[in-house]
């Protein structure tokens, strides 16, 4: 193929990319600055802090945030460097791209109640026995340096330009970086590729693979599915296709293994795509 050819479908894609996320990192980086320059800490840490209920909530909170798999990083970052576990945050960045009223009824319309209520009953239980399984085997060391509202001589806004700067350009390079790799494989790897595996004997292990590169922003990963369901796909391999593309797309493994150590990013990213085989071939094997 042309070069030439080649290089403008990758600006295509980059520019495509960029548009579709950037205004809901932009948004999402000024929610994760005004919770630490505004809202008060003592308060935020108390929340973050109880065991039991903290996955819980920050599930209910993820579920309800109109945000996708890569601007959902700055307020997990927040999230995360205001308590003493790992798990609120991993609760969080499970349940925020997968789970939300928009996603609800966009899941109900092209897939039906049987489809949508699974998805949304399978992510709240993943999301929580992952974030009670990480709070036992991960502990977070208390050295590990906490946000503040910017120090005392710093007015409440000035805190808040300082806080988004940290997460904007902190977070957002890793974020960049994912999606020229993204828009990179996108262009090499055509999406009728995936397709083809649907009938192969481990089908869905395949198709988490390739789900991948296939950048998708929240809520555009259904109608996406709903064609390749079209063309052939189980409505579980459709559902494996969603959860680990919605999940696990590269720019969110990027800025994770940011975000966490290496060996939690790793877990984080396994449970995704066992998570995202397991959830397809148990709808297919109920329904």
């Amino acid at each position: 193929m042309d070069i030439f050819k080649l290089l403008t479908q990758f600006i295509d894609k980059f520019v495509y990319y960029s548009l579709d996320i950037l205004p809901y990192f932009f948004v999402a980086t000024i929610f994760g600055a005004f919770i630490q320059s505004y809202l008060s800490f003592n308060f935020i840490r108390k929340f973050v802090n109880k065991r039991f209920l903290s996955p819980i909530i920050t599930v209910i909170f993820g579920s309800s945030a109109p945000v996708c798999s890569c601007s959902m990083i700055p307020i997990a970052q927040t999230i995360n460097s205001l308590s003493k576990s790992y798990a609120p945050a991993i609760a969080f960045l499970i349940s925020a791209p997968i789970l939300s009223p928009v996603i609800f009824f966009l899941m109900l319309g092209m897939f039906g109640w049987k489809l949508t209520v699974f998805r949304f009953v399978f992510g709240f239980i993943i999301a929580l026995i992952t974030a009670y399984i990480i709070d036992i085997i991960f502990k977070k060391p208390p050295s590990l340096p906490m946000f503040s509202s910017g120090g005392q001589n710093l007015s409440k806004w000035q805190a808040f330009k300082v806080a988004f700067k940290e997460i904007f350009i902190g977070t957002g390079k890793y974020v960049l970086l994912g999606l020229l790799i993204a828009s990179a494989v996108a262009v090499l790897i055509p999406s009728s590729l995936v397709t083809k595996f649907a009938n192969f004997p481990f089908s869905y292990l395949f198709i988490t693979i390739f789900s991948i590169p296939i950048y998708v922003c929240s809520g555009e990963e259904i109608p996406i599915a709903k064609s390749f369901v079209d063309l052939g796909f189980t409505q579980g391999q459709a559902l494996t296709f969603m959860l680990a593309s919605a999940g696990i797309c590269i720019p969110t493994i990027s800025a994770t293994f940011k975000l966490f150590p290496k060996k939690l990013a790793i877990f984080y990213v396994l449970v995704w795509f066992v998570g995202s085989i397991i959830g397809g071939v148990l709808f297919d094997l109920i329904f």
